[in-house]
C-alpha cells in the first residue's frame, strides 16, 4: 500500500471511531431524556393539615420539573392520611405523628421529611408572657379555668383545641396534658389555619399550633421559659417537638419514591423545609 493510500486508511478508520463515540454518546443522552420522561402518571397524597403546605408546594414544584406528572394533595389529619394510604385510596400518607400501636402492622414504611415544634399561643389581648408546664397542664384539662390564676385578668379561660384525627392533637395531649383528656366544653377545630383563626378572633381564648402557622395574629407564649423555635427545638430545651413523616404502604414503588426522594434532596429541605421546620437533612 502506497504512503498516499494508508494515509487515507488511517484517516477513515479514524473517522468512523469518532462516528460511533459521537453515536454512542448522543445514545447515553437519549438515554437519559427517556429516562426522565418515563416520570409520568397520578400520585394521590392526604393526610395532616401541618404536612400539607410542604406537600403542596413539593408538588408544584415536582410537577413543574416533570411535565408528565399529576399530584392531588388533600388534608383531612393524620389519622385519615395513614388510613387512605393502609387501605391504599392515596399513594402517601402525610402524619404530624408516628404510628399508633394498632397501626403498626398495617405495613406502613414512615419517612420523616422534618422536625415541627408546636407553639402554645393565645389572643393577643392576654397580658402574659409564658406559662409553666404545670399551668398548660392544667388550663386545657380544666383545672385552671380564670385567668386570674395564673397572673392574668379576671376572664374566663376559653380553650381551643384539634379535633381527634390530629396528629397535632394527639402529640400535644400526650407531652403537655400527660395523656389526661381536653376540657369538655373546648372549641375544637380540624386544621392549624382554623385554630389560629379561632384564637385569633376570640377574646382570652388560648390554643396550640405548628411553628409553621405563627404569625402576628396571635401571641406565642414561652413554655418553661424557653421560646418555641427551630434553635431551641434542635437543642432540645423545647420539649414540644414531633417528627413529620410520609407513610407509603410497604417501600414506596417508581412515583412515589420519585416524591419522596424530591422531598428529601438538599435543595427543597433547605429551600422550603428549612423556612419553617428543622430540615432533617441537619438532623
Amino acid at each position: 500500500m502506497s504512503g498516499k493510500k494508508a494515509v487515507f486508511a488511517a484517516l477513515a478508520v479514524m473517522v468512523s471511531l469518532f462516528l460511533i463515540l459521537a453515536a454512542g454518546c448522543g445514545g447515553n443522552e437519549s438515554a437519559e431524556g427517556e429516562e426522565k420522561q418515563k416520570l409520568s402518571g397520578i400520585l394521590n397524597i392526604s393526610g395532616s393539615t401541618t404536612v400539607l403546605p410542604i406537600a403542596q408546594e413539593a408538588a408544584e414544584m415536582f410537577m413543574d420539573e416533570n411535565p408528565g406528572v399529576t399530584v392531588n394533595v388533600q388534608g383531612g389529619g393524620s389519622s385519615v392520611g395513614i388510613s387512605n394510604v393502609a387501605e391504599g385510596v392515596v399513594d402517601i400518607g402525610n402524619s404530624s405523628r408516628d404510628l399508633r400501636e394498632e397501626e403498626k402492622g398495617l405495613g406502613l414504611v414512615g419517612h420523616r421529611i422534618a422536625l415541627d415544634v408546636i407553639v402554645v399561643v393565645t389572643h393577643k389581648e392576654v397580658p402574659l408572657e409564658g406559662l409553666s408546664a404545670a399551668q398548660v397542664r392544667d388550663i386545657f384539662t380544666g383545672r385552671i379555668t380564670n385567668w386570674k390564676e395564673v397572673g392574668g385578668p379576671d376572664r374566663e379561660i376559653k380553650v381551643v383545641i384539634r379535633d381527634e384525627a390530629s396528629g397535632t392533637r394527639e402529640m400535644f395531649d400526650e407531652k403537655a396534658l400527660e395523656k389526661e383528656k381536653p376540657v369538655a366544653g373546648a372549641i375544637e377545630c380540624n386544621s392549624n389555619g382554623i385554630v389560629r383563626q379561632t384564637v385569633s378572633s376570640t377574646p382570652f381564648s388560648i390554643g396550640y399550633i405548628s411553628l409553621g402557622y405563627l404569625d402576628n395574629s396571635v401571641k406565642a407564649l414561652k413554655y418553661e421559659g424557653v421560646e418555641a423555635s427551630k434553635e431551641s427545638a434542635a437543642n432540645k430545651s423545647y420539649p414540644l417537638s414531633r417528627y413529620l413523616y410520609m407513610f407509603t404502604r410497604g417501600e414506596p414503588p417508581g412515583l412515589a419514591e420519585a416524591f419522596i426522594d424530591f422531598v428529601l434532596s438538599d435543595r427543597f429541605q433547605e429551600e422550603v423545609v428549612a423556612r419553617e421546620y428543622i430540615p432533617v437533612t441537619r438532623i
